[in-house]
C-alpha cells in the first residue's frame, strides 16, 4: 500500500485515443527510486469510482495532473477527495497550473498546494515534508500554498539539466496495452515518449516555454533508445509517437539517436513534429533510415506578417521546402493550420487557404483549425485581456462555458480568442470554409469521421456541421434553434 496516489484527469471530450501521462509517470517512478512508492491511476483509462480508489488505496496524499481542457474534472475530483477524507492533502500540477497557481487556490479549497513547472523534486519534497516532518512547505521550491489566509508562492525551482538522472517513466503492463493509440496510416498500436523538455521559440499562443523555460533539456540517444527497445520487445508496442515540442531543434541529438536506432538494428515507425527552420533534406534523411515515417510540424499560417506576429519565426518558403523534402524521400506529413491569431485578417487568413489548396497533394494530413484557443500563462492571454476579450474579473477556476465554441468544434470551457476584425461572424465563415475545404478531400475527410465516431465524437460533429449549415445557429438537444448571442 502507498501513501501517495497520482491521478491523471480524463478529458471529457478527448480528440484521440489517449496517451499516458507521461509527466505523472516520470513523477511515480522517480518518487519510488527515492524510497516513496506512488500508485499512478489514469482516469482515461481506469473503470473505477474515485471512491473505490481512495478506499482501496488509502493514501495520504494525492497529487491531480490536468489540463486547461481538464481543470473541471480535476476541480470536482479534489472536491471528491475532500468529501472522502478531509485529511488528505491534495495537490495540483502540470502546465493550467503552474500559470493559474494563484487564481486556482483563491477559488478551490479543495486543493492544497500547486506545483509549478517540473515536478519530479518538488514531489520529492512535499512527500518528505508531509509524510516525514521535515523541510518547511517555505523550503520548497516551486510551490504555492496557503498559509495563515494568504497565498504564498515559493521562489521558482531550478530546472533538472540532466533527464538522464530521472529513472524510466512508470508503466504498468496492465494499464499501458489499455490505450488506443493508433500509428496513423498503419494498423499498429503505438505508444509515446518524450527525449527532450522546453522550447525556446515562445509562440504567443502556446505555455511550452514558459512552463520548462527556454532552455531545452535532453535526454542521452543510449537512455531513449533503451526506452524504445524496452517498449517493443517487453511491451509489444509496433511503433513509437514521439512526443516533444519539437524534435529537431538540435541536430547531433536526432543524428545521436537515429544512428543508434541503426546500430541496434532497431528500425520500427515513429514520428514527431519538427520546426520547419531546423530541418534540412540530409536530416530528414537520416531520420527516414531509422524509422521514421511521418512527421507533423506547425505552418499554422500561409502569410509571413502573421506568421511573425506569433513569433514562429519560420518562413512559408522553408516550410515548402520542408514539404518537398519530405515527399521525396517517402515521409507522409501532418501539418497545422490555425485561424485567428493576434492581428490576423480576413486577407490573411484566405492567404493561408491558398497555401493550403496550392499544397494540397503535398501534405497527407490537415490539422487545421478556427479560432484560437486561450491559455493560462500565454501571450495569447495577456492580450485577450488587454483589448477585453477576457474581462479583467476572468477566473480560469470558476464556471466558464461558451457553447459558441462547439461551432468551431472547440471544447466550451476554453475560451477562444476574438479580436478586432475577428470576431464570431469572421470565425463562422472562415469554419464554413474550412469544412468546404475538408470535404474536397474525401478520403482524409472520411478517416477523421471514422476516428471521430470511434471515440464517441459522431454526434457532436455531425451537430456542427447542421450548425454551421443553418448560418450558424446552435443545434439544441431538444432539435431546437437558438441564435447566439452578438461579439
Amino acid at each position: 500500500m502507498s501513501e501517495i496516489l497520482l491521478l491523471h484527469t480524463s478529458e471529457t471530450n478527448r480528440s484521440f485515443g489517449g496517451m499516458p501521462p507521461l509527466g505523472l509517470s516520470w513523477i511515480a517512478s522517480f518518487l519510488e527510486s527515492k524510497g516513496f512508492p506512488a500508485d499512478l491511476v489514469d482516469m482515461q483509462i481506469s473503470h473505477t469510482g474515485i471512491d473505490q480508489i481512495l478506499q482501496s488505496a488509502k493514501p495520504r496524499i494525492v497529487g491531480l495532473s490536468g489540463t486547461t481542457h481538464t481543470r473541471f474534472e480535476a476541480f470536482e475530483l479534489a472536491r471528491k477527495i475532500k468529501h472522502h477524507d478531509r485529511q488528505i492533502t491534495v495537490l495540483f500540477g502540470g502546465p493550467h497550473a503552474t500559470f493559474s497557481a494563484d487564481d486556482t487556490l483563491r477559488h478551490v479549497d479543495s486543493i492544497d498546494v500547486v506545483v509549478r513547472g517540473e515536478g519530479e523534486y518538488a514531489m520529492l519534497e512535499l512527500a518528505d515534508c508531509l509524510l516525514h516532518g521535515r523541510n518547511p512547505h517555505s523550503a520548497i521550491r516551486g510551490i504555492s500554498y496557503r498559509q495563515n489566509g494568504h497565498i504564498v508562492h515559493t521562489p521558482n525551482a531550478a530546472r533538472i539539466g540532466r533527464l538522464d538522472d530521472l529513472p524510466l517513466p512508470k508503466r504498468v503492463p496492465g494499464d499501458i496495452r489499455r490505450y488506443d493509440l493508433k500509428m496513423d496510416f498503419l494498423d499498429v498500436q503505438g505508444t509515446s515518449i518524450i527525449t527532450s523538455r522546453g522550447c525556446p521559440v515562445g509562440c504567443t499562443f502556446c505555455s511550452a516555454s514558459i512552463m520548462f523555460g527556454k532552455t531545452v533539456s535532453y535526454r542521452s540517444a543510449r537512455a531513449v533508445v533503451d526506452e524504445i527497445q524496452m517498449l517493443v520487445h517487453d511491451f509489444g508496442f509496433g511503433g513509437i509517437k514521439i512526443f516533444d515540442s519539437t524534435f529537431t531543434l538540435r541536430k547531433s541529438h536526432v543524428e545521436s539517436i537515429c544512428a543508434e536506432m541503426v546500430r541496434r538494428k532497431l528500425i520500427v515507425p515513429w514520428e514527431c513534429e519538427v520546426r520547419v527552420n531546423t530541418a534540412t533534406k540530409d536530416l530528414l534523411r537520416i531520420m527516414r533510415s531509422a524509422g521514421c515515417y511521418y512527421i507533423s510540424f506547425g505552418i499554422e499560417s500561409g502569410n509571413n506578417a502573421v506568421l511573425k506576429k506569433m513569433h514562429k519565426n519560420i518562413t512559408t518558403d522553408q516550410a515548402e521546402a520542408v514539404l518537398t523534402w519530405a515527399r521525396e524521400l517517402g515521409i507522409k506529413s501532418k501539418v497545422f493550420f490555425t485561424f485567428g491569431h493576434i492581428g490576423e485578417t480576413m486577407d490573411d487568413a484566405k492567404q493561408t487557404f491558398r497555401f493550403m489548396e496550392s499544397h494540397r497533394r503535398s501534405i497527407d494530413t490537415f490539422g487545421s483549425s478556427v479560432g484560437i484557443r486561450i491559455y493560462p500563462g500565454t501571450a495569447v492571454e495577456g492580450y485577450a485581456k488587454s483589448i477585453g476579450c477576457l474581462s479583467g474579473s476572468f477566473s480560469w477556476s470558476l464556471p466558464y462555458e461558451e457553447r459558441r465554441n462547439e461551432e468551431l468544434g472547440a471544447d466550451p470551457t476554453v475560451p477562444i480568442l476574438l479580436g478586432p476584425g475577428m470576431g464570431w461572424d469572421e470565425l463562422r465563415a472562415l469554419e464554413r470554409r474550412h469544412i468546404l475545404f475538408w470535404m474536397k478531400d474525401l478520403i482524409s475527410s472520411m478517416r477523421i469521421l471514422r476516428d471521430q465516431w470511434r471515440l464517441h465524437h459522431g454526434k457532436k460533429w455531425w451537430g456542427i456541421v447542421k450548425g454551421l449549415a443553418l448560418g450558424g445557429r446552435i443545434p439544441r438537444k431538444d432539435g431546437a434553434h437558438v441564435e447566439p448571442e452578438g461579439t
